[in-house]
Order: C-alpha cells, then structure tokens, then sequence
C-alpha cells in the first residue's frame, strides 16, 4: 500500500513507519523535521517537510494514498492549567485534505479513557489523570467527538492504546474492543504493537468509524 504517515518522528509514529516499511508497503512520512527520520534508510520511505496545520500542504500529498494514518501528538499540561487544542486543531486539517483528495481511509491514534472512568488504579485515577493528563485527554476526547460527528463521509478508526512502553513488541495477540477500555487488559503497551495493530486496521470494515481501545491480555 501507499501510506502517509504524520507524526512519523515521534516515538510511536517511528515505530509505525519502521513496521510498515519492513511489510513492504511505500510510505511518505510528513514531518516538521525530516532531519530526525535521517536514520532510516529505505527507497519505500518519502520524507517531506510539511505545516501539519495547513490543509493545503497535507493536500499536496495525501492524492494517490491509500490510507492517511496518525500518531500526532503533544505534551500535558500539569494540573490542566493550560487548554490543550491540538487534537482538534491538527486533525480538520488532516481531514480536510483527505476530502479534496477524495481520501477516505483515516487511521489515527487517541488513548483509553479520554472520558473518565474511574475503575483504573488508584495512582492512574487521583494523581496521573488529574496533574498530568487531564488536558491531553480532554483534547483527545474532542477529535474523538468531531470524527463521529462530522466525519461519517470518511473510513476512520479510532485507536486507543493504554500507556505507551518503549520495550520490544509483546509478540502476543492484541485484545481489542469499542468503549474506553478492554476488560481483561493490562495498562501498558508496547508502541511497536500499537503499530502492527494500526496497520492490520487498514482493510478491516469492522473497525470503520468505530473508537477501538487496544490492550494487551493479562
């Protein structure tokens, strides 16, 4: 397949062209900084400069792809004190130019929990979500909200993975469900099984316009 990949220099979005790249597909990673894929050296990766805040910049290259996918992101505000924008701000853009493509296949990436559950740990519930990630998930919660409502012209997944880990794919079956969480999963993953579970998305119609938290069994 041709693959767009934004937020490619980030930790998950470098895992989500390297597995990519190693099942063959061609991918065009559009980045604010290309110096930071310089390390990546394969003929099946593009790497293009872009303003991901532009229509008409993602627009120039999103025509021909098969699929847009996405592991933008930001970094929390503590206490919430600062209103966080960015999910929504960055992703009418994205779907923007995938109209005046005539793209319709959107994969992207939010978290468990952007709507409050209060049935995770203790740590997670009174001191994690509150001073750290209150906002981030806030934001989150609002692409989330704007996809279902004003996307239904477009094929979006919506990936939710629990907390994100540096370490080696698991190598097991990734558990996956509508809703904000998976029963019966743990609350860390690894980012390069975040990324296989994203790819393999891509031709399921079951996962269409659909919000799915991933996990790893316990």
């Amino acid at each position: 397949m041709k693959i767009v990949v934004l937020g490619a220099t980030g930790p998950t979005g470098l895992q989500l062209v390297q597995e990519a790249l190693e099942r063959g597909h061609e991918v065009t990673a559009l980045v604010r900084n290309p110096e930071k894929l310089g390390q990546i050296d394969d003929l099946k990766l593009t790497v293009e400069k872009v303003d991901i805040f532009k229509e008409d910049d993602l627009s120039s290259h999103f025509s021909g792809c098969d699929v847009v996918m996405s592991c933008l992101g930001t970094g929390p505000s503590l206490f919430g004190m600062r209103t966080i924008t960015f999910y929504l701000d960055s992703i009418k853009p994205i779907t923007g130019a995938m109209r005046k493509c005539g793209n319709t296949r959107l994969v992207t990436m939010t978290s468990v929990d952007t709507i409050p559950q209060n049935r995770g740990p203790w740590i997670f519930e009174w001191i994690i979500r509150p001073v750290f990630l209150s906002s981030v998930l806030q934001s989150m919660s609002v692409m989330e909200d704007y996809l279902q409502k004003q996307c239904s012209d477009l094929d979006y997944t919506v990936v939710k993975p629990p907390g994100l880990t540096d370490e080696p794919s698991s190598g097991k079956e990734v558990k996956a469900g509508e809703g904000q969480y998976v029963e019966g999963t743990i609350r860390r993953i690894p980012r390069r099984d975040v990324a296989k579970f994203m790819l393999d998305c891509i031709p399921q119609t079951q996962s269409v316009r659909k919000l799915m938290s991933i996990g790893l069994p316990v």
